[in-house]
Formats: structure tokens, C-alpha cells, sequence
């Protein structure tokens, strides 16, 4: 709730607080949104790998608290959603700059909004794509039956020989098998773990009752395929942006100019959010059918309210959540088509203005002859 709190001090706030006020408001929206993400971030990584507890009389009692919180999910799952989030905002920035630039407004200051994003971006994938690895090496450990639903991996790979990577399949859930798939040989293992045989076995989804596995598997893996070809299309899109960049075509007097290149800074901006989504539901739909994964069964963690109470909940939390949505589009485009007025003074920093001489001027008298001055 802190964010919630002084959000409407930073948004509304502009010439009505102190402007240290205004600007503890914002650090401590930040402050609170990265805090809520913290502990959001570790509960769910609890469910994902459940720890300082166990089950007695079909209830998980928690014995270590600082166990529980510090599970092997834990420090990875923040840090890889909060990059995301960091990768998505410097998308929709740059994505909103290049936008500008299409239209011709405001060019000299939107191509460096550009670039100080698509430095950002170049310092913080790096890390988002490292940390992502240690997520999907740490599923290939503690989670088999969410990867084997990432990779539609039917059939067992033994330890110590290598695995094809399913580039493209369509996933039969009936007849346990893939109708059809584009595989690429033995690189399983180089993006699990850097290295060409596997260290454990990768067991397939015939391993396991129907019953003890995910379902949806199309839905996980195709999720997972689309969060990497959104990471793999911002990676060259930084590529190629910096390669322009390079070359002087990125300069308020030439980046009008690369009207392709723009455009596809624009299409990049909602993609962070599809990236995001797509990995919530790698995580929570490949973790079925547990809520707390090979301990609680969702079936027998479902609340005991009748079923129309948590219709009405539900269908509140939705019809809310879409007037949210609907608002921020609806003010979000209506400022973005407005624009900066440049020629208003920077918030919180004062204009000085020229002092006026009030020093007594010199008595001069007209020395012309009389009828003159008349």
C-alpha cells in the first residue's frame, strides 16, 4: 500500500507539494512497487519450491520462516522480474521517443531519450538473459514436470548424453506425442547447462500419470517460445539500433531518416508486457497441477466459499482491473498525443528574473534655446 499512497501526491502533485516532497513521493512510489514485487516474487517462489517446512495430517507446517522466505527460487525469480520490468519500461520509452521521431516532433530531444534507453536496454539485457538462464536451469532441477511441459518432452533423456531442443511442435496431450516439430540436435543441454550432455536425466511427460502433470502443455509451451522470440527480436532490434548509432545515423539531423528502424522501436513497446505475461504463465500453468508444487494439489487447496461468492470477487477484480486498463490507455495516448511543451520551465527549478535598476537617473536640463523647447 505505500505506493498506492503517495501515487496520487506524484501524479497530481506537480506545483501543489514542495518539490522535495514531490520527489520523496515518487522514490518511495518506486521504493514501495519493488517492494510489493519482493515479497509478491517470494511467496510465489514458496509455492514454486516449497522449503523450512512438511506435511503433517495433509497440512505443510512451516518449521523456518527465513528457510520458507530464502528458497531455492527465490533471489532468481526477483531479480529475473525485475529486469523484466526494468526491459519493458525502457522499451515503452523508446518505443514512445520513436514514435515522436516518425512524426517529426520534437526530434533533437526525443533521439536522446532514444539512445539514453537503448543504453539502458544494452546494460540490462545482459543481465535478464543470464539471470533467465539460472530460472530455467534451476526448473530443470527442482521442477521436471514444468520442463518436460516447456519442451513437449514425451519421452526420458538419460544423464550423460545430449538433447534435442524443440524449436516448433504441436503438442498432442491425447496420444502423448508431437504431431509435428522442428528440433535442433543436441542443444538442450547447451541452453540449460552451457554443455552438450545433461548432468541429470530430462524425463519426459509419459514419466507421470496424467493426473500428475500439466495439462495445458500447448499453452506452456508456446508461452515460453513467444517470451524468447520477444527477447531474441530486442536483442537484434539493440543490435541493429546500435550499429546505427555507430555510424552517425542516430543524430538529431539523421534519425528522421530511419523511419524502419523507428517503426520497429514502436511495435517493440507493448511486447515487454506479452514477454511478462507470457512468463507468469510458464510459471503458475507449468506448475499444475500443484499449488504448492509436489506437496498441495490445487483441487484440495481450493477455498471452501460457495462457488458463486468467488464468481462475484473474480468477476469485480476483472470488470475493475479493465476500467483500470481502459483509463490508462485512454490518458496514457491522450498525453503521448499531446506532447511535451518544451518552452515551459523545468519542474523545481527556479527562473530568475532580471532585476530592475531603480537607481535615480542623472538630472540632465534641456540647454535648447526657449522657443525650441516650446
Amino acid at each position: 500500500m505505500l505506493e498506492a499512497a503517495f501515487l496520487g501526491i506524484m501524479l497530481f502533485g506537480w506545483e501543489r507539494v514542495n518539490p522535495t516532497i514531490h520527489y520523496l513521493s515518487t522514490i518511495l512510489v518506486a521504493f514501495g512497487a519493488n517492494l510489493s514485487t519482493l515479497w509478491i516474487l517470494t511467496a510465489n517462489s514458496w509455492m514454486q519450491t516449497p522449503a523450512g517446512g512438511e506435511m503433517i495430517n495433509g497440512k505443510f507446517i512451516v518449521h523456518d520462516y527465513f528457510q520458507a522466505i530464502l528458497n531455492p527460487f527465490m533471489v532468481n525469480s526477483v531479480l529475473h522480474m525485475f529486469f523484466a520490468t526494468l526491459e519493458t519500461s525502457l522499451f515503452v520509452i523508446g518505443g514512445i521517443s520513436a514514435w515522436y521521431i516518425v512524426k517529426q516532433r520534437h526530434t533533437a530531444f526525443f533521439s536522446k531519450s532514444l539512445k539514453i534507453a537503448l543504453a539502458a536496454a544494452i546494460a540490462v539485457a545482459p543481465l535478464q538473459i543470464y539471470i533467465g538462464h539460472l530460472s530455467g536451469e534451476q526448473v530443470y532441477h527442482y521442477q521436471p514436470t514444468k520442463l518436460a511441459a516447456m519442451e513437449a518432452q514425451w519421452e526420458s533423456t538419460p544423464a550423460g548424453q545430449p538433447a534435442d531442443w524443440s524449436l516448433l511442435a504441436i503438442p498432442n496431450v491425447k496420444a502423448e506425442k508431437n504431431d509435428w516439430e522442428i528440433t535442433i540436435p543436441n542443444a538442450l543441454g547447451y541452453i540449460l547447462e552451457f554443455k552438450q550432455n545433461l548432468s541429470q536425466p530430462v524425463r519426459g511427460l509419459k514419466e507421470w500419470q496424467p493426473e500428475d502433470r500439466p495439462r495445458m502443455v500447448g499453452l506452456i509451451y508456446y508461452a515460453f517460445r513467444v517470451m524468447i522470440a520477444i527477447g531474441f527480436f530486442f536483442a537484434g532490434l539493440m543490435l541493429l539500433s546500435t550499429l546505427q548509432w555507430l555510424r552517425g545515423k542516430l543524430s538529431a539531423e539523421n534519425i528522421a531518416q530511419q523511419r524502419w528502424l523507428m517503426w520497429a522501436w514502436v511495435c517493440a513497446a507493448p511486447l515487454g508486457y506479452i514477454a511478462v505475461e507470457s512468463g507468469w504463465i510458464v510459471r503458475c500453468v507449468g506448475r499444475q497441477p500443484w499449488t504448492l508444487y509436489g506437496q498441495i494439489r490445487t483441487v484440495d487447496a481450493a477455498s471452501r466459499l460457495p462457488a458463486s461468492n468467488v464468481l462475484v470477487s473474480l468477476t469485480s477484480f476483472a470488470l475493475v482491473y479493465t476500467l483500470l486498463f481502459i483509463a490508462a490507455m485512454y490518458f496514457g495516448s491522450r498525453i503521448i498525443r499531446t506532447g511535451p511543451n518544451l518552452e515551459l520551465p523545468i519542474p523545481g527549478v527556479e527562473i530568475t528574473k532580471p532585476a530592475i535598476d531603480t537607481t535615480p537617473g542623472e538630472f540632465v536640463p534641456d540647454e535648447r534655446p526657449v522657443e525650441a523647447q516650446q
